[in-house]
């Protein structure tokens, strides 16, 4: 009987050792890569040719996280009113490119960011995640962008808003239109945007706004990633932009005509200075009653119609400031 016991002892010792799930160790080694957040360097390495960085320093970067035990999951988000701690000087750090910086073993905890699961095996040391930094453009109006000159990868925020009306798209189609007039008034409501913020509410009235679909107001902070110099987002000033599908082109032909008429920029992606002031002519903006003007007009083709690109010469950082906006064309 107790060779029998010893013998059951022994056989489940042994299914357990083949079930045992042993931590795969790798090695992360020193970089010549400086990486940046929001141009400020931070501490990072390379982990089989990625730039990696330990998620914990991001906590001084103005980012969230936040560990779900339950799931085994930490969520990373960047939160741009968060109070910026880094002080890390990579000119004081003593490191010698290509040796080991530190051991990591593979985990089944993973990163979720912005909403998006890290790609493959994830690896911490002493507990802490590492992140390859390249992940980081999975979250809004954020960028990710690599130097090869300069041997540094930035990672970069850019603020941004967007209003985008409650329009009554159902509404008759019936007339010929070569005009068109939109009016935003701030009630005291708010509402909750496309990425769970809160912010101001507005009401909308207007003539002929049901042939323009997707119409939104935005704004975008200047980026110093890419040259925007010629495109309608990102530019640093308040947009315009809406949409006239295929099945309104034909009521909409004459509108259509005169935004073709007052171009900025042409197909080629070259400014028509001197549509300038025809457009100012046709397109009225005033903005909580003070005029606007338009500096630039833009079409491009789409999936389902045209749509154009108002730019303003108009820059509103924060949507709290705005209580009315008046469009008009004609």
């Amino acid at each position: 009987m107790k060779r029998f016991l010893k013998f059951v002892v022994l056989f489940y010792c042994m299914i357990l050792m083949e079930n045992t799930v042993y931590a795969e160790t790798e090695k992360v080694i020193y970089s010549d890569i400086t990486a940046y957040i929001n141009g400020l360097p931070i501490p990072s390495y390379n982990f089989y040719g990625a730039t990696v960085v330990i998620a914990k320093e991001l906590e001084n970067y103005g980012f969230d996280l936040n560990y779900v035990n339950e799931e085994r999951c930490l969520y990373i988000e960047y939160n741009p009113e968060k109070e910026v701690t880094a002080n890390y000087d990579p000119q004081k750090e003593n490191k010698k490119i290509g040796s080991v910086a530190f051991p990591v073993q593979a985990t089944d905890i993973y990163a979720r960011i912005g909403g998006h699961s890290t790609d493959g095996t994830s690896y911490s040391s002493n507990g802490e995640l590492i992140i390859s930094i390249n992940e980081l453009k999975e979250q809004h109006s954020c960028y990710v962008t690599w130097y090869e000159k300069e041997r540094k990868i930035c990672f970069d925020y850019m603020p941004y808003w967007k209003i985008n009306p409650n329009i009554d798209y159902e509404k008759e189609k019936n007339e010929n239109i070569s005009s068109f007039t939109i009016e935003f008034t701030k009630t005291e409501q708010k509402e909750i945007n496309e990425f769970g913020k809160e912010q101001p509410k507005f009401h909308v009235d207007g003539k002929n706004e049901q042939y323009l679909s997707f119409f939104r107001i935005i704004w975008c902070e200047k980026t110093p990633v890419r040259d925007f110099s010629k495109n309608w987002f990102e530019n640093g000033k308040i947009t315009i932009d809406f949409c006239i599908r295929e099945d309104t082109i034909l009521k909409a032909e004459q509108l259509i005509q005169l935004l073709n008429s007052i171009l900025t920029i042409n197909s080629e992606g070259n400014v028509v200075s001197e549509n300038i002031a025809a457009a100012n002519k046709h397109i009225k903006v005033s903005i909580n009653g003070e005029s606007v003007s338009v500096s630039a007009i833009e079409l491009r083709p789409n999936f389902d119609g045209y749509t154009y690109y108002i730019k303003l010469d108009k820059e509103i950082k924060n949507l709290k400031e705005i209580q009315s906006i008046t469009i008009e064309c004609k």
